[in-house]
């Protein structure tokens, strides 16, 4: 897909219709603070998930949308639509079965073309979750650089595990997450950590 801002003349990223003239929706899980719910989300024109999360700035619009547990379970209360207010989302998951087969970031940089992004083992911490899985980075960032950073605003991680901070009991694991930069408490890089069992990430 084009670069947003380099677009061909009549493309609207908001047009419910995608590519063929068909509308395109995945299935995801919105997960939060105050609620986790499951439902199908319109891709509009965009190509891909992380594209369509990250240039939308109000509520998030679900539909077929259902009520989870916090353990993931489903319960009985589905909802034909749901808005979702997008500050509080903590994070976008997707079973690996759902995730889209596109890539879920560049391989290069707007500002470094030729440079490679490779993966990184990443631990986040938020209010509710640790989280654990793979970032696609260049070589020489940092953590510093990383958190510093504020765009985009969801950081796309693939093979994650996310485990619940109230109760370690609960595990979930995803092909895909988009984690909310504005939810995150801490941090880190695992290629050099120790006791990486308790965050469930193996790292040699």
């Amino acid at each position: 897909m084009s670069g947003w801002g380099t677009s061909p003349p009549g493309f609207d990223p908001l047009d419910p219709l995608g590519q063929g003239g068909e509308e395109k929706f995945e299935v995801i899980e919105l997960v939060g603070p105050h609620l986790r719910v499951t439902g199908k989300i319109s891709l509009l024109r965009f190509g891909r998930l992380s594209d369509l999360i990250n240039h939308n700035r109000g509520f998030v619009r679900l539909t077929d949308a259902r009520l989870l547990r916090r353990n993931g379970e489903p319960t009985n209360l589905v909802v034909p639509e749901l808005m979702v207010n997008q500050d509080e989302i903590t994070f976008v998951g997707q079973s690996a079965e759902d995730a889209s087969a596109a890539p879920t970031g560049p391989v290069g940089g707007m500002d470094r073309p030729l440079m490679e992004r490779v993966p990184r083992q990443l631990v986040i911490f938020t209010a509710g979750h640790t989280l654990t899985g793979t970032i696609f980075a260049f070589v020489e960032t940092d953590i510093a650089n990383f958190v510093d950073t504020a765009e985009p605003r969801f950081v796309a991680l693939v093979d994650v595990t996310a485990r619940s901070l109230a109760d370690r009991r609960v595990i979930s694991h995803f092909g895909l997450v988009l984690v909310n930069r504005t939810q995150i408490t801490a941090a880190s890089f695992l290629e050099k950590a120790g006791g990486a069992n308790e965050t469930g990430v193996a790292v040699e």
